[in-house]
């Protein structure tokens, strides 16, 4: 318990907490997007992750060996590193809609779900057998330099950097949703499809618009899990594939805001259990029952509606 009278060391495990629950949070956010408009959960979202993840080392790679990282300016090279990622998990975005959910829309519900899973598992192999050193745990290479601000440790360059990406990046998601064309047109679709449709609105358009958006918060998310921990792996796609879900139920699945509130909650419960003696080893476990109970004792999620379907 002397851990926890030390003020600095508190602080520094909410840091910890707050960069954490920036990566659960864009995964849950895209999580939150796919069932909110096309209510399919897209299992493969923490895979599509890991893939830009991996779509950064690459083209680092490739762009380290042409020289462009000393021919270029630092930021010049950085923007074109995470348009690369972004492309990248775009198109894997409308590959996931094209090929695991357009061909069941008139099937189960359970069969996108099945097609996602396996789709998943279809992403890590590739990573697995086409990235050098395969399924060898991977270096992510240093883009945000050491150092911080003040000389502070706690506002390191790092911690900064995810946290004002993360920010930005919601913002922008919550400025087109709310501002856009398309965005109004996404929102009309998630409350109703079939209206949607009558009114007008472009549904396939929508639903491919919806896989680029959720492919361009991954290519983020991506950036963040490898600017956090350092290091990756092929298959850790499945951990925060299923932490971002749990956090988008525990906000409200449907629900962009609530998916914000998860991600944070979920990360918090995790870091915060983990300072306790020989919490580690059981952080994810209570944070997944925390979870069972929201999804037993308020199954809406925190700001999530409650439905009554008539039958």
């Amino acid at each position: 318990m002397e851990l926890l009278g030390n003020g600095s060391f508190l602080i520094e495990q909410l840091m910890n907490a707050i960069m954490l629950g920036c990566i659960y949070t864009l995964v849950a956010v895209g999580f939150s997007l796919f069932f909110g408009v096309l209510d399919v959960v897209v299992f493969c979202s923490g895979d599509i992750a890991v893939f830009g993840t991996f779509s950064l080392m690459g083209a680092y790679m490739i762009f380290e060996t042409a020289g462009l990282t000393s021919m270029l300016p630092t930021p010049v090279w950085m923007m074109l590193l995470m348009g690369v990622a972004a492309i990248l998990c775009a198109g894997l975005g409308v590959f996931t809609y094209l090929s695991s959910i357009r061909p069941f829309e008139k099937s189960s519900s359970l069969m996108p779900l099945l097609s996602t899973i396996a789709l998943g598992v279809v992403i890590r192999e590739a990573i697995g057998l086409f990235f050098p050193l395969g399924r060898n745990p991977q270096r992510f290479p240093r883009l945000i330099p050491n150092g911080s601000f003040g000389g502070h440790a706690l506002l390191s360059y790092r911690n900064v950097t995810i946290i004002c990406v993360t920010f930005l990046v919601l913002l922008a998601v919550f400025f087109f949703l709310r501002k856009s064309k398309m965005g109004n047109a996404m929102q009309a679709m998630a409350q109703n499809k079939r209206l949607a449709a009558i009114s007008g609105i472009n549904i396939r358009s929508v639903a491919i618009t919806t896989f680029v958006l959720g492919g361009l918060l991954l290519s983020v998310a991506g950036f963040l899990i490898g600017a956090y921990y350092g290091t990756v792996r092929f298959d850790n796609g499945s951990l925060y594939g299923i932490k971002g879900f749990s956090a988008a139920v525990v906000g409200g699945l449907s629900n962009v805001y609530g998916a914000i509130i998860g991600g944070m909650l979920l990360a918090f419960i995790e870091v915060f259990v983990s300072i306790l003696p020989g919490g580690a080893a059981y952080a994810s476990a209570v944070a997944f029952i925390v979870v069972v109970i929201f999804m037993v004792a308020k199954p809406e999620g925190i700001l999530g509606e409650k439905t009554v379907e008539k039958v």
